[in-house]
């Protein structure tokens, strides 16, 4: 899996088990209207990055990230988990 991703061209980027329990491996990047890609994480996931993973990801999207402490602690889930993939034509 990882040859195919390398194959394609991306570029990967490792976590830890400590950055997954912090919810880093729940993100969702996204395109804006103003057709530039974001990567949405929550600010726990932001927190435990570290600096050369995240020039590493700002190389390729802008990041934004909020509090979602609420829904992290109580729901289960993050910001990926919150966001549905909708992928409708263009009108």
């Amino acid at each position: 899996m990882i040859k195919h991703l390398k194959d394609d061209g991306k570029e990967i980027i490792d976590i830890t088990e400590a950055q997954v329990s912090n919810f880093a491996g729940n993100m969702l990047q996204v395109k804006g209207t103003d057709e530039k890609l974001y990567l949405v994480m929550s600010q726990a996931a932001f927190n435990v990055l570290t600096d050369k993973q995240i020039k590493t990801l700002e190389k390729h999207t802008k990041i934004v990230s909020s509090s979602l402490d609420t829904i992290e602690a109580c729901g289960g889930g993050s910001a990926r988990c919150m966001m549905a993939e909708v992928f409708l034509p263009k009108h």
